[in-house]
C-alpha cells in the first residue's frame, strides 16, 4: 500500500514536471513544405456546403449539415508581401492560427477516409467515458449512505485515476495517428496540420485519485489497528 502511494506520487510529480516544461518549451511535430498555389482568402461558400433558391421577394439559403475536426496548426513562412491581418479601430496586429476546426460536408464523409478514421477513432473514447461515468454514479451512491471513508470507495476511486489515466493515453495517440492520417489527405494555406498533444489534465486528476485511494486505504487500515490495541 505504501509502496503504491509512493509510486503514483513519483509518477504525479514527473507529470507535473512534465506539464511545466511542455509550457515553456512549445514541441512541434509537423512536415515544412511550401505548396504552390496557395490562398488565404474570404469567399462565399461552395455549392457543395449550401443550396440556394429564389422565392417571391428574394433568394433563400440553405447551409447543408457538415462534420468537422478540430486540429492543431503551424504558420509556415507568409507571403513577403502579404500577411492575416486583423484591425479593430485603429489597432492593427498580426494573426497567427493555433488552432482550426476543418469542416466537410456530411454527404461527403463516407467518402472521406481521415474523416471516417478519425470519428472511428473516438468510439474507444466514448467507452471510457461511459465506464468512468458508471464509477461516478456508484461512488456517489455510496457517498449517500455515508460510506465515505471504506476499501470500496478507494478502490473505486483508483479504478477511476486508472480510466483517466487510459482516457489521456489514448487521446495521446488518437491525435498522433489522426495528425499522421490528416497531413496525408488535408493540406491547409499557409499552415501545417501538427501534432501537439500536452494536455495534462486528465492524468493528473487520474493520479491524484489514485494517490486519494491509498490514503483512504491507509487510514482504514490505521483506524482497524487502533481498534484492535484498544
Amino acid at each position: 500500500m505504501k509502496k503504491k502511494l509512493r509510486y503514483y506520487c513519483g509518477l504525479l510529480a514527473l507529470v507535473l514536471v512534465a506539464a511545466i516544461v511542455c509550457d515553456l518549451i512549445h514541441l512541434n511535430y509537423s512536415s515544412s513544405s511550401d505548396k504552390e498555389g496557395e490562398e488565404l482568402y474570404f469567399g462565399e461558400l461552395p455549392e457543395d456546403f449550401q443550396t440556394t433558391e429564389e422565392i417571391e421577394g428574394g433568394v433563400r439559403t440553405r447551409f447543408k449539415p457538415v462534420c468537422s475536426i478540430d486540429v492543431n496548426v503551424y504558420p509556415r513562412n507568409y507571403p513577403k508581401d502579404y500577411t492575416l491581418l486583423s484591425e479593430v479601430d485603429g489597432q492593427v496586429c498580426r494573426v497567427d492560427m493555433k488552432r482550426v476546426s476543418l469542416c466537410i460536408p456530411a454527404d461527403c464523409v463516407m467518402q472521406s477516409k481521415p474523416f471516417i478514421i478519425t470519428y472511428a477513432m473516438l468510439i474507444p473514447n466514448l467507452l471510457l467515458y461511459g465506464w468512468l461515468l458508471f464509477i461516478v454514479f456508484q461512488v456517489l451512491r455510496s457517498v449517500s449512505r455515508k460510506e465515505v471513508f471504506v476499501a470500496r470507495i478507494a478502490k473505486k476511486l483508483e479504478r477511476a485515476g486508472f480510466l483517466l489515466v487510459a482516457i489521456w493515453l489514448w487521446d495521446y495517440v488518437r491525435s498522433f495517428i489522426a495528425t499522421q492520417i490528416l497531413m496525408q489527405h488535408v493540406n491547409m494555406a499557409y499552415y501545417d496540420i501538427k501534432w501537439f498533444s500536452a494536455n495534462f489534465t486528465c492524468l493528473v486528476i487520474g493520479l491524484a485519485l489514485m494517490i486519494v485511494s491509498q490514503i483512504i486505504l491507509m487510514g482504514k487500515e490505521l483506524q482497524e489497528d487502533q481498534e484492535l490495541t484498544i
